[in-house]
Parts: structure tokens; C-alpha cells; sequence
């Protein structure tokens, strides 16, 4: 499971035009990086009924085995039950995106995962991130194979 609530099930893909935008502006401000380390950036993201999900992965372009950076973050309902809520939850997101990646290249040897979900507060909002080394696009490929048998057995898992 990727989603920080367990109630988050079955959701809908976030807009194209905020993912694109997303990968656009960090592969701009990366650009150097991306390119001494021939990676780019790939983006996840899913609406539930109570939980906004949006994973910002470092990929390798080259070798699809080497471990990526990836962050998560979310939200809850509150912040995207509207269009103008949505919007801002956006650029906030984009902002928060880049202060994570702005601290991972600051430094050559940076290691500092987190895999836990953390609360982090930026404009007064309380949103919530993880980073790990988890390859996204493989994760979620694993979970279309497993299909139903593994939403059951998670559901098992969580009770």
C-alpha cells in the first residue's frame, strides 16, 4: 500500500496537467543533477475519498535496477474539497517537493530516508511525508498483477 490511510482504496489519478507540471518544474530546477546522474523525475498521484497522495520519484534513466529517491506526500480532505483548496495544495505541494530535493542535493552523500510518514508544516498547513527508495513504477506494476488477492489480503494485514 502506497497511501498513508488505510481507508485509502481505489482512487482516481490526480490531473495529467498537475503531474506534468510537477516532473516539468522539478527536472528544470534539477537539471544539473538529473544530468551529472542521467535520472529524471517520475510522478505519481492519487485522489481518495479522504486522502490526496502525490510521490515525487528520482529515477535512474539508464539502469532500472539502481534505487531511486522517492517522496510521498499527503494531505487530508480538508485541503482539496475545493477547487481553490486544490489549486493551493498544489503549489504547496511543488514548494514542499523542493525543499526536499533542494536538501538532497545539497549534499553528495545524503541518506537521511524516512519510511515512516512524518508530519511536516508549511504555510500553516500540516501535510505528511516519507522518503525511501522505493521504485514507484514498480510497486504499482507489482500491484496491478497482484490485483484483488492483494487488496483482500491486505485488508486481512490491517485488521
Amino acid at each position: 500500500m502506497i497511501a498513508r490511510k488505510s481507508s485509502s482504496k481505489k482512487g482516481t489519478n490526480v490531473p495529467q496537467d498537475w503531474t506534468d507540471r510537477l516532473a516539468l518544474e522539478l527536472s528544470e530546477t534539477y537539471q544539473d543533477a538529473c544530468k551529472k546522474h542521467s535520472r529524471t523525475f517520475d510522478i505519481y498521484g492519487q485522489i481518495y475519498s479522504d486522502e490526496l497522495l502525490v510521490v515525487a520519484s528520482w529515477i535512474s534513466e539508464k539502469d532500472q535496477y539502481s534505487a531511486p529517491i522517492t517522496c510521498f506526500l499527503s494531505c487530508d480532505k480538508e485541503h482539496f474539497n475545493t477547487e481553490k483548496k486544490f489549486r493551493e495544495t498544489e503549489d504547496n505541494f511543488v514548494d514542499i517537493f523542493g525543499l526536499f530535493f533542494d536538501e538532497i542535493f545539497a549534499r553528495d552523500d545524503w541518506d537521511e530516508f524516512e519510511p515512516n510518514w512524518q508530519e511536516v508544516t508549511h504555510k500553516k498547513v500540516t501535510y505528511f511525508y516519507k522518503i525511501s527508495r522505493e521504485n514507484i513504477a514498480q510497486t504499482l506494476e507489482a500491484n496491478k498483477l497482484l490485483g484483488d488477492d492483494f487488496d483482500e489480503l491486505e485488508d486481512e494485514l490491517d485488521q
